[in-house]
């Protein structure tokens, strides 16, 4: 268990008020279980595509990563890095090269750190009619910018 108080009040009050508030909860020594066992994404599941007919008037490429876990990276934050470079909007960016060939009208990407045992990384592109004709295109488009 970790506990961290921060408040405009000075130091000993802080101490005391903690103390009286705190030193009832009982620790029970609980070992948080290892939700990763079994992976929850086997390599034999991976690869996968899935196509759904959407509820919206959308049409949404989603793909997803499955990466080591990597929250414990916090000072260098691949996946932040990651959704930087994958989320850019500019020039020469993938977004750009996707809106030029009429592919793609927005993209996003981001990652998350899932079970305390993997991340997961994905980008999610709302693609044009064209878009949606040539999925395999926009597939290779994010293969190559990787």
């Amino acid at each position: 268990m970790t506990l961290t108080v921060s408040g405009k009040h000075d130091l000993d009050s802080l101490e005391k008020w903690t103390k009286e508030k705190f030193t009832p909860v009982e620790n029970k020594d609980v070992t948080v279980p290892n939700l990763g066992d079994p992976a929850p994404f086997p390599k034999e599941r991976c690869g996968n595509m899935v196509k759904f007919v959407p509820v919206q008037d959308k049409d949404i490429l989603t793909l997803y990563w499955v990466l080591p876990y990597c929250q414990k990276e916090y000072k260098s934050k691949p996946l932040d890095y990651l959704s930087h470079l994958f989320g850019h909007e500019g020039e020469n960016s993938l977004l750009s090269y996707l809106i030029s060939e009429g592919l793609a009208l927005e993209l996003s990407a981001g990652g998350d750190h899932e079970l305390w045992s993997f991340s997961a990384f994905e980008v999610t592109i709302t693609l044009t009619q064209k878009g949606l004709e040539n999925y395999e295109q926009v597939i290779e488009a994010v293969f190559q910018y990787a």
